[in-house]
């Protein structure tokens, strides 16, 4: 195996088990690489090897120097089929979505809407690195999205564009639940 062919692959073995976006800067100390061109540069081979093999996996290049390793959105249906378990289960995932659409948003409205769990769930995802909480006016916690859950989730890190993402986002899962309700329907 060539040198080049080695830092491939702990390239990839890096940003697999990271999980998240990792910057060329993170990649360049980690592979003890000379610069962040050397490191884009193994990022876009990688992403051209995945390319070639019909990978159901893909490079990602997002913005501020920032590359993850991601499930093409074509297959992420056959792979929530086999996942041990979800990031978040029921309630976080409400909350986030919740969080998501109306931010900036204060901590008491999000408790107010979804309840007193939220609190928790706000813990959660704050730790995650989903949410973060600013101070607002006197005590108020204000909260908004972290640019690592637009990257994540491939959508906009501009405020009113995520928000007609997610809106598009929600009609499709919308569609989509009414459909299986129809084909369940015609099962039986």
């Amino acid at each position: 195996m060539s040198s080049r062919d080695d830092l491939i692959a702990r390239l990839e073995a890096v940003l697999y088990a990271s999980g998240r976006p990792l910057s060329l800067a993170t990649i360049v100390a980690y592979l003890k690489l000379e610069n962040e061109q050397e490191a884009k540069q193994l990022t876009i081979r990688l992403s051209e090897i995945y390319e070639q093999d019909g990978s159901p996996l893909e490079v990602r290049h997002l913005p501020e120097d920032r590359v993850v390793i991601q499930l093409k959105i074509d297959y992420t249906k056959e792979a929530r089929k086999f996942s041990i378990r979800p990031l978040l289960t029921a309630g976080p995932l409400r909350t986030l979505s919740y969080i998501a659409y109306n931010q900036p948003i204060e901590q008491r409205e999000v408790a107010v809407a979804r309840g007193s769990q939220s609190y928790q769930h706000i813990k959660q995802l704050v730790q995650m690195g989903l949410v973060e909480r600013e101070k607002g006016s006197g005590r108020a916690k204000m909260l908004k999205t972290t640019d690592d859950f637009a990257d994540t989730l491939g959508l906009s890190r501009d405020r009113s564009n995520m928000k007609r993402q997610l809106r598009s986002l929600f009609h499709k899962l919308e569609t989509e639940g009414f459909q299986q309700k129809q084909d369940k329907q015609k099962e039986q």
